[in-house]
């Protein structure tokens, strides 16, 4: 590096700021103690955007420069060589009939053209200097079929039959629902010989998965946290990628947008990318005004099957320029020091690949349904992720705030494009892999659906995508018992195959005990005793339930939604309808995706980005101090 030289085009550049070399040279220094380009750095320090450095930088060697790349005509890369585009600083093409080379340097190479044009004046007329992300744009426009093909093979390539596209044949599709409708049927219409199997059946579905979920959370109490590591300071923090899927979501774009800005990170290491489908005009409109924020960017993903949400995230993944990265949704609000801790435990822990940091949800005094719904993400991610995390068993993963090292993400396949659940397909994969996930003790604020059918829309959604993850993991049995063990697959069909078989049953067990009450007047004994068992599971599972959402709901210190438990069995029964809408999907539409509409609370959520454990919707100090790995 030629720090004089470096010094005198900096101080150029930004000579309003640096008054001599010597500030000029302070600031170099200050960049490469924190490993960052110079420009970068530079830019958040002075609160510049990107376009505005560069548009300084091309007027200091004398070069064109242009806000963004026209339309060019260049070869369209390979899959394989997709992930280089990160790393891509030029663009050949033509500009008014002349041969140009549009390029984004960063700094060092800055310098270097510097000389070179001193040394050859005539690169001038054939130079022009465009920002980094106007030209990842015109990567996005030009190789939009390679980006495309990318998202939806990329699993498929690295995992052969791991992606739902190629595990889930119609044959098996239909299979798995003529099952599911024949499991219920059985059991509400049991054939003398078959009723003492049902009865079994009925235990099974019911009591593992209930017992298991109790003794999580039972655990999720004592669970041994690791003691709480100083975080890392802003000069040993990496770049750190925050990728934000986002479809008809305009008004949520102000918030998301003041949630991102509190985040406890330094500016020039935060790579924010708004991935927006490119048919979401008035969202795009929104993001827009905001570009001006170096931390943001604006990935726009052409119209295309399947359109999911891992199908835009994996079109976005080779311009993730972080060491980490983690996923947001639209109307998340993470905790401003998470980001921070997650970098921290990465770089302590060297054998963690995954975090899941805790959902929240913020509009749990909305109404009934919203407060059952907290309660079931106060046991799944407070109580239930820890205790899988600290035993080692597959973490399914809840749809954001999962943060991974970047190289491992992309060296396993990414995301399904056709799992509609994507990350508990993912949590399994890792679990294959042998790679550890752990729980991050940060917490993300979430909105509850408000209203009935919008939330069996995203349950009936979240059903498929879970069966879909527990067929195309079940193709090979030896497989996967070989990967996990065989305690982990036990576990597994637990967990996920219980909760896909015994949702749909409730109803309908249900509707039999209420017909065996009121229709039959006096029972022979085999009869008496399969009602009495019946009542016995019924209430077990539902005990359980309660004692679950008690642990969960202390532990997020909202005892007061306690009460609205009494609504447990109707919050079962939408289940129920919405677990048989699921399968049926997954036969006739399995790559479908129901989004669920946000921004409908009438809670307020503006002031979220500056609370703390101290709300009484986070979770408890000693919980959010613990450590789960």
């Amino acid at each position: 590096m030629n720090e004089p030289l470096g010094a005198a085009l900096l101080r150029r550049v930004f000579k309003e700021y640096y008054q001599s070399d010597w500030s000029a040279l302070f600031a170099l220094r200050k960049a490469a103690d924190a490993r960052v380009d110079p420009f970068e750095y530079c830019a958040a320090q002075l609160n510049l955007s990107e376009q505005d450095v560069y548009a300084r930088a091309a007027k200091v060697l004398e070069l064109a420069f242009t806000q963004q790349v026209p339309p060019l005509a260049v070869r369209a890369l390979n899959v394989d060589n997709i992930d280089q585009l990160k790393s891509v600083a030029s663009l050949r093409g033509k500009m008014l009939d002349r041969d140009v080379l549009f390029i984004s340097p960063d700094f060092w190479r800055y310098v270097e053209l510097a000389k070179r044009i001193s040394e050859n004046h005539q690169l001038r007329g054939q130079l022009c200097m465009v920002a980094p992300s106007a030209l990842r744009s015109a990567f996005v426009f030009q190789q939009g079929t390679a980006l495309y093909e990318s998202a939806i093979v990329r699993l498929a390539r690295k995992w052969p039959f791991a992606s739902a596209h190629l595990g889930l044949s119609k044959i098996t599709r239909y299979s798995f629902l003529i099952i599911v409708c024949a499991v219920a049927l059985s059991v509400f219409f049991p054939l003398g010989w078959f009723q003492p199997i049902a009865t079994l059946l009925m235990t099974l579905l019911f009591l593992l998965p209930a017992g298991f979920r109790l003794a999580c959370a039972f655990n999720g109490r004592i669970v041994k946290p690791m003691d709480r590591t100083t975080l890392l300071g802003d000069n040993q923090l990496p770049i750190y990628t925050v990728i934000i899927p986002l479809r008809d979501e305009a008004i949520l774009v102000e918030q998301l947008v003041k949630a991102m800005q509190a985040l406890n990170y330094p500016a020039e290491k935060l790579d924010i990318k708004f991935v927006v489908e490119a048919t979401s005009a008035k969202t795009i409109e929104a993001v827009e005004p905001h570009l001006n924020d170096i931390r943001f960017e604006l990935i726009k993903v052409p119209d295309s099957e399947p359109r999911t949400k891992p199908k835009a995230v994996n079109f976005a993944l080779p311009f993730a320029r972080g060491e980490h990265l983690v996923i947001f949704d639209a109307e998340d609000i993470p905790e401003p020091n998470q980001l921070r801790l997650a970098a921290t435990l990465f770089a302590k822990n060297a054998e963690l690949e995954c975090l899941q940091a805790e959902l929240v949800i913020d509009n749990a005094n909305e109404n009934p349904l919203t407060a059952l719904f907290a309660t079931e993400y106060a046991a799944q991610f407070g109580l239930i992720m820890p205790t899988l995390a600290q035993l080692n068993m597959p973490m399914p993963l809840g749809g954001t705030s999962n943060h991974f090292r970047t190289q491992t993400l992309i060296d396993i396949g990414a995301w399904d494009s056709f799992n509609v659940t994507e990350d508990a397909d993912l949590g399994i994969r890792l679990a294959r892999k042998k790679l550890k996930c752990g729980v991050l003790p940060s917490y993300t604020r979430e909105e509850a659906p408000i209203g009935i059918w919008p939330w069996v829309k995203q349950r009936t959604r979240w059903m498929k995508g879970w069966m879909q993850t527990l067929l195309v993991h079940s193709r090979d049995f030896r497989s996967l018992f070989h990967q996990i063990g065989w305690m982990n697959a036990i576990i597994f069909y637990i967990y996920v195959g219980g909760l896909v078989f015994s949702a749909p049953l409730h109803g309908l067990f249900v509707a039999k005990l209420a017909f065996e009450l009121f229709t039959q007047k006096g029972l022979v004994l085999t009869q008496y005793l399969q009602f009495n068992m019946y009542t016995l599971i019924l209430i077990t599972g539902y005990l359980s339930a309660i004692s679950t959402a008690f642990l969960g709901l202390l532990h997020t210190r909202q005892l007061h939604l306690f009460g609205w438990q009494f609504l447990l069995p109707f919050y079962w029964l939408l289940t129920s309808f919405a677990t048989l809408r699921a399968a049926l999907q997954l036969a006739i539409t399995p790559f479908s995706w129901e989004k669920t509409t946000h921004a409908r609370t009438q809670l307020p959520r503006h002031d979220r980005t500056k609370t703390d454990a101290t709300n009484s919707a986070a979770p408890s100090t000693a919980a959010s101090k613990s450590i789960y790995l």
